[in-house]
């Protein structure tokens, strides 16, 4: 599945300039999630992170890299909290996942803007603008596929007993 997310990962519909894209590599950590729960997707996230830095670095400091990779993609693995058996609680899950996603992002931003800004409030709200232009079209993506996947497919979904 990170092979998967990898490949998937490659194909974007657009990139930003300073890192941030939109695409689906995301998406098979939210289905490991939901079939084999929170621990394993978010092992499974922080790996994806770490292959991404990889493929694309943009890394301006220690506390970035840990922000942006491993800790933001491994919170997509908190979308295997609820069990994706309504399309509902599938897309709330990938929604609530992206949410927490997104503000990692947003911290790793602010240590990247803050150079440019005098205060800490203005560096959080440039780069809320500026990772939205990237997880707000991702979020809303992953939470359709989510619902239509549970509704569609729900043994794809489906919790998964080792």
């Amino acid at each position: 599945m990170l092979a998967t997310a990898l490949a998937l990962a490659n194909f974007k519909l657009f990139q930003l300039p300073n890192g941030g894209s939109v695409s689906l590599g995301g998406l098979p950590v939210l289905l490991l999630a939901a079939r084999h729960g929170v621990g394993t997707g978010m092992i499974s996230g922080a790996l994806f992170g770490v292959l991404l830095l990889t493929m694309r670095p943009v890394i301006v400091h220690p506390l970035q890299f840990l922000l942006d990779y491993p800790l933001a993609f491994a919170s997509l693995g908190l979308a295997g909290l609820a069990d994706w058996n309504t399309s509902l609680k599938a897309a709330t899950a990938t929604t609530a996942a992206n949410i927490i996603r997104l503000h990692f992002h947003v911290v790793a931003g602010a240590v990247f803007f803050a150079a440019d800004h005098e205060t800490l409030r203005q560096a959080l709200t440039v780069s809320y603008a500026y990772n939205l232009g990237h997880m707000l079209p991702e979020t809303v993506i992953f939470a359709a596929l989510a619902g239509y996947l549970a509704r569609l497919h729900p043994a794809l979904c489906a919790r998964q007993s080792c």
